[in-house]
């Protein structure tokens, strides 16, 4: 095998790596999504739970695609992530505060995302291409998202 082809190979396998904490990120941002609707309170708390019940399943969505790339690009399913970052996932009741810190993580994921692409060009490869492909869905999801949360933000 080629220097060339290993260094390849080196700079997929950190790729991969790093999408997969990416997948443990979409089932962070599930759980909290989750857990939001299931605390939120307030005069408003049913319009509120139904927004983030519709994020919930947005990011399960994110959970089976990110799931899906990541075995197409040769990880083995046994190795996939299937747990959140906990720290992440705080037990907030004010919608404010909720949608203030799903704005913080839809940001979070959005700078992510761009540098993953930067990662994935890197590589060289086929498979750096599909990635960086991938992730301009992503990136457009998660904008799209940052914006709206934004709008009700601002109106708040």
């Amino acid at each position: 095998m080629s220097f060339y082809v290993e260094f390849i190979e080196a700079d997929l396998q950190v790729l991969i790596e790093n999408l997969n904490n990416d997948l443990r990120n979409e089932w962070t941002h599930l759980t909290f999504y989750l857990h939001s609707a299931a605390l939120v309170q307030g005069l408003h708390a049913t319009e509120y739970k139904e927004l983030l019940q519709k994020e919930a399943n947005k990011e399960l969505l994110h959970v089976g695609q990110f799931s899906d790339m990541l075995i197409g690009l040769g990880l083995s399913p046994d190795k996939l992530a299937k747990t959140p970052f906990l720290d992440k996932v705080p037990s907030l009741t004010d919608p404010k505060a909720i949608l203030f810190h799903a704005l913080k993580l839809e940001e979070e994921v959005v700078r992510n995302y761009c540098q993953r692409m930067h990662e994935a060009e890197a590589c060289g490869c086929t498979d750096g291409d599909w990635v960086h492909i991938f992730l301009e869905g992503q990136i457009q999801d998660s904008r799209e998202d940052v914006d709206h949360l934004k709008q009700i933000i601002r109106g708040l």
